[in-house]
C-alpha cells in the first residue's frame, strides 16, 4: 500500500507543477511589488508607526486585484470597498 500512495503523490506533484500559474521567481517579484506599494502607502500616510500590517494588506489587495482582475481598474474596486 505505501507504494500506491507514493505513486499518487508523484502524479499529483507532477500535475501541480505543470499547471502552476507562476514560474520560479514570480513570488519574489510579487512580494517586491507588494512591498513597494506598501511603502508608498506608508509614505502617503505620513510615515505613521504601527500601521505596517494595514499598509501591507491594502497593498496586497491592490496588487492581487491588478493581477487577477486586470480588466477592472484597481481604484474602482477600492472605491466600492469603502
Amino acid at each position: 500500500m505505501p507504494h500506491l500512495s507514493l505513486e499518487i503523490m508523484r502524479r499529483a506533484r507532477k500535475a501541480t507543477r505543470s499547471q502552476a500559474p507562476f514560474r520560479e521567481g514570480d513570488l519574489t517579484r510579487l512580494e517586491l511589488r507588494i512591498a513597494k506599494r506598501a511603502d508608498k502607502l506608508w509614505r502617503s500616510a505620513g510615515y505613521c508607526r504601527g500601521r505596517d500590517l494595514i499598509h501591507w494588506l491594502q497593498a496586497e489587495r491592490e496588487v492581487l486585484k491588478g493581477i487577477f482582475l486586470p480588466d477592472r481598474p484597481a481604484d474602482a474596486g477600492m472605491a466600492a470597498d469603502r
